[in-house]
């Protein structure tokens, strides 16, 4: 099992009235979380609250976390204040695998966005050429914009009202990409299953590796109580199927063995 910590929030950033990005003092994460893992946070209303890793300051020896606002407990956690304290178990689950990867295609959507942006730092840190493709449903609800737009040149941005990019989907704009120059690029997705499934579907259409990150409902975060399972083909197996549980053998799956 996981060791769990006690850390305390050094930094509060809120991103219009229903997201926050919270900076945590925890040296242990901070040294140790690969991008796609994620932390079950402490809330007041019982369960710890899973959330994916956003970024790591090993310098500083901080993580990050993006938080939406969907219920009591995210509201509680969104409203503490710099200096509470909380206790979290992490880093939690698999994250991407980035052997091998000689050039990215990052996909985020939703909250999708904050476990991208850990993925966008970790390519530039390993000098890893990198293209991220974000969608949002409007101007207004583009998180983190700015700090997508220095991290890397290639950034581009879709919203289902047209006003900011490209109008529609991140589909839209991936159906305009040149196919030369998605020669030996892997794929890593994020965010709405709907979105996820998409894209696999157009990368594998393209022969394209793709890696999703699969967004389940947890309780534990540890693998014990299999609220968080999905159905992950098992043809080598001689079955049609086995349940895999997303905070252990996970978050990160193969897209290509997804069963949606």
């Amino acid at each position: 099992m996981k060791e769990e910590y006690t850390i305390s929030l050094v930094k509060k950033e809120l991103l219009g009235e229903t997201c926050a990005v919270l900076t945590f003092s925890c040296p242990q994460i901070a040294l140790s979380a690969r991008p796609g893992q994620f932390v079950n946070l402490s809330c007041e209303y019982f369960l710890k609250r899973p959330f994916g890793i956003m970024a790591v300051d090993k310098d500083a020896k901080t993580f990050s976390v993006g938080v939406r606002k969907v219920g009591k407990g995210t509201d509680k956690i969104i409203k503490a204040n710099e200096g509470d304290s909380f206790t979290v178990l992490g880093p939690l689950g698999n994250g991407f695998d980035f052997t091998g990867v000689k050039k990215l295609l990052l996909v985020g959507g939703g909250t999708g966005i904050f476990p991208i942006y850990f993925a966008t730092q970790y390519a530039n840190e390993n000098s890893i050429p990198c293209e991220v493709v974000n969608g949002y449903r409007s101007k207004n609800d583009a998180f983190l914009y700015d700090r997508f737009s220095c991290a890397t040149s290639a950034f581009h941005v879709t919203t289902d009202a047209g006003d900011l990019g490209v109008k529609g989907t991140v589909m839209n704009y991936l159906e305009t990409m040149n196919e030369s120059d998605l020669d030996d690029t892997t794929v890593m997705v994020v965010g709405p299953g709907i979105m996820m499934k998409k894209v696999s579907e157009w990368a594998m259409s393209k022969g394209l590796s793709c890696f999703v990150s699969l967004e389940q409902r947890m309780a534990c975060g540890i693998g014990a109580c299999l609220v968080c399972v999905c159905k992950i083909k098992a043809e080598q197996e001689g079955k049609v199927f086995v349940h895999k549980r997303c905070c252990k053998d996970g978050p990160v799956f193969c897209a290509e063995e997804v069963i949606w």
